[in-house]
């Protein structure tokens, strides 16, 4: 920009230039005009003074006298021409003394040649101008010349570097769009390879959830899917390429009940609690409706990091949680939470940029304490894309209060849905008597989905890779469904799924299962050739759902 700007000016500086070198042209041209013109105005004077003199030499020759009209004549000229001004009064006294004609004669010769002698200097006077008038243009034309040069070789030399530096811009946009494609790759592959043991987490506590435990266990064990729950809502914020080009994250509205938000909240808290001898009191309005809509894994998010900093900062007294109503309306309400602790507190100077990215109370914090200084920002985008916002009141020495509020809707039409917490399938054997065909690489995902499948009735044949799934389907093309992971060794779920559909010319249903998960990724399976799409982790209930739309 700075470059085009001294260009710009430059060629300004050139047209300027231009315009004054004109005006000074053609006051130039304008002035040796008009002396041109009256030196010969003077000349043509002149001349007729001469032709006039000669006339009355002439007159006084024949006739001894000058005739009145020439003396006319003669004074009018010279008066204009401002010549004769000692000469023609001792010619009038003459003719008036009727001096001899001899006289008048020698007067008027003299007369004339005074005349020439002025012609001579005027005709040499007006060559001067003129030849002046010459060399100004010939000098001003080759100095305009040279200066327009000069300007135009220094603009020809800022556009060849503005050129470079475009080339330069065009290399580097280049190469931002190959680090784009590298990140968005790496991406991919980070998103594979966590949520591929993910998948095998979270299936295998659900599994574990559907055997006979006891009390604590199941206790255990539903934290452990809770923890799986946050922590994949966390990983899908940062693996997803397209929110993360947005700047935004989604947020759900789903049905969501405060009191249970708060229960999950503090049994993931319940052994540092405990380690560190500090209570937890936890206040709810009971006047808070039992259902309401919104996001509770956001909600979930943002108080586990208050109430985690509660913890970590706090090493003697107390920690408070209180949920109260702040505004209501037939259809909505406004709740105003409050983490309160009686830890170390924040400076005053700090409090200001607390909520800023990477920013901690103190530089020792993170030497301290660990974090990153990010969960208190994250917190706050969170709130204000759901309509709230946060506060914060805090002492040195005396503890932490953070405020915040944030809007819900009242679900007025609550339907209790049993599936989701039995994690019990919709139908109760989708593959009866079916075969399904699995194409995966992960031992623990392969034995996960055998187990899930075997469970709605089905008979599994595990497959290790693309090719191996592709020689089963020669050898037996009786399969009623294929479930198909895209990343895998030797040939993956795409070029898979190409040759199954136009090579062996099979209309076997199959669901794309994927650990990447990014964008317009269902759009390409769905163009592949695939039926259904589904991500890892998944949930049992929701894939025999996709089952049994697909297999008669």
């Amino acid at each position: 920009m700075k470059r085009n700007i001294v260009i710009h000016r430059k060629i300004t500086w050139l047209l300027l230039f231009s315009v004054f070198s004109l005006l000074v042209a053609y006051w130039f041209v304008y002035t040796s005009k008009k002396s041109i013109e009256s030196t010969n105005i003077h000349i043509n004077n002149t001349h007729e003074l001469i032709v006039t003199v000669q006339t009355c030499i002439t007159s006084v020759v024949e006739t001894g006298i000058v005739p009145s009209s020439l003396l006319d004549s003669l004074n009018q000229l010279s008066h204009a021409n401002n010549d004769f001004t000692a000469a023609l009064p001792i010619l009038h006294q003459l003719i008036l003394a009727h001096k001899p004609a001899a006289e008048i004669k020698d007067q008027l010769y003299k007369m004339l040649r005074e005349e020439k002698a002025l012609l001579t200097q005027r005709k040499y006077a007006n060559g001067k101008v003129v030849k002046r008038v010459t060399n100004g243009m010939y000098i001003g034309r080759t100095g305009a010349f040279l200066l327009v040069a000069i300007i135009l070789l220094m603009v020809n030399k800022d556009i060849t570097r503005h050129k470079e530096t475009q080339q330069k811009l065009i290399e580097a946009i280049e190469e931002a769009r190959k680090a784009k494609k590298m990140q968005e790759q790496f991406l991919a592959n980070m998103s594979h390879e966590i949520r591929t043991p993910m998948n095998g987490i979270k299936g295998m506590t659900d599994l574990m959830l559907e055997t006979p435990l006891t009390e604590k266990q199941k206790d255990m064990a539903g934290m452990i899917k809770r923890s799986i729950n946050t922590l994949l809502v966390v990983i899908n914020d940062i693996l997803d390429f397209s929110k993360i080009k947005a700047g935004k994250l989604h947020i759900e509205k789903i049905d969501l009940s405060i009191k249970e938000v708060m229960k999950n909240t503090v049994s993931l808290f319940a052994h540092p609690l405990q380690s560190k001898a500090l209570p937890l009191q936890v206040s709810i309005d009971p006047n808070i409706p039992e259902h309401l809509t919104g996001d509770p894994h956001r909600l979930n998010q943002i108080l586990n990091n208050l109430l985690s900093n509660a913890i970590k900062f706090t090493n003697e007294g107390h920690i408070k949680i209180s949920v109260a109503i702040q505004e209501q309306t037939p259809d909505t309400i406004t709740l105003l939470f409050t983490v309160t602790d009686t830890g170390v507190g924040i400076p005053a100077e700090s409090i200001a940029y607390i909520f800023d990215s990477f920013s901690q109370a103190s530089q020792d914090i993170s030497r301290r304490f660990g974090g990153t200084g990010l969960g208190l920002t994250i917190c706050k985008q969170l709130l204000q894309l759901q309509g709230g916002d946060i506060s914060v009141k805090s002492t040195v020495g005396k503890g932490t209060s953070f405020q915040f509020y944030l809007p819900f809707g009242i679900n007025l039409n609550f339907m209790p849905d049993n599936s989701a917490n039995t994690n019990k399938p919709e139908y109760e054997y989708p593959l009866a008597g079916k075969q399904v065909l699995v194409a995966e690489d992960n031992e623990i995902n392969q034995k996960l989905i055998e187990f899930v499948l075997r469970k709605a009735g089905g008979t599994v044949t595990i497959a290790n890779n693309g090719e191996e799934a592709i020689q089963h389907l020669q050898q037996n093309n009786l399969y009623d469904l294929i479930i198909m992971d895209l990343q895998m060794p030797k040939m993956d779920g795409y070029a898979t799924t190409y040759y199954i559909r136009n090579n062996l010319r099979l209309k076997t249903p199959i669901i794309a299962m994927t650990a990447t998960a990014m964008k317009d990724e269902q759009w390409q399976c769905l163009h592949a050739g695939m039926n259904e799409y589904m991500t890892k982790p998944f949930e049992f209930g929701e894939l025999y759902k996709r089952i049994a739309s697909l297999v008669d």
